[in-house]
């Protein structure tokens, strides 16, 4: 009988951690970009799959909603985004969040959209589209 509720146990916790995994991805997807997020697109012109994120930190998770780049990952493949917070400018960085300070970056002003783009670092141009790896933001 210990056996059996043992193996019983077991099985239901190897259940409950399949199911979790399973999860994960979904969670990880955008599953909209809604005010006060930084909305970013796989593709130019606010087009194609988008991921929203309203917290500063590294673009982890994927693109979700359909179109061309659904189901890849963020992180290096944004080409555009849109500043949905009227009160706070975002900072798209070319490292991750924790070195953004010491990076190139791109700005785009609240409530604004841009296309990821070249900006100018330490005599350099640096090309911000598919090379962008966390957010910040700057109250106005």
């Amino acid at each position: 009988m210990k056996k059996k509720l043992a193996a019983a146990a077991l099985a239901a916790a190897t259940l409950g951690t399949v199911l979790l995994g399973a999860a994960t991805p979904a969670l990880a997807s955008s599953g909209g970009c809604v005010t006060g997020d930084a909305c970013l697109y796989y593709s130019p012109n606010q087009q194609g799959a988008f991921f929203g994120k309203s917290e500063a930190g590294n673009y982890d998770g994927n693109f979700g909603g359909g179109g061309a780049g659904n189901g890849q990952p963020v992180m290096n493949n944004a080409a555009s985004v849109k500043n949905m917070d009227n009160n706070y400018n975002l900072y798209v960085h070319y490292r991750e969040y924790s070195l953004r300070d010491t990076g190139p970056n791109q700005y785009i002003q609240a409530g604004h959209s841009a296309n990821l783009g070249t900006v100018w670092w330490s005599g350099v141009y640096i090309d911000m589209r598919n090379n962008n790896h966390s957010q910040s933001w700057e109250h106005i």
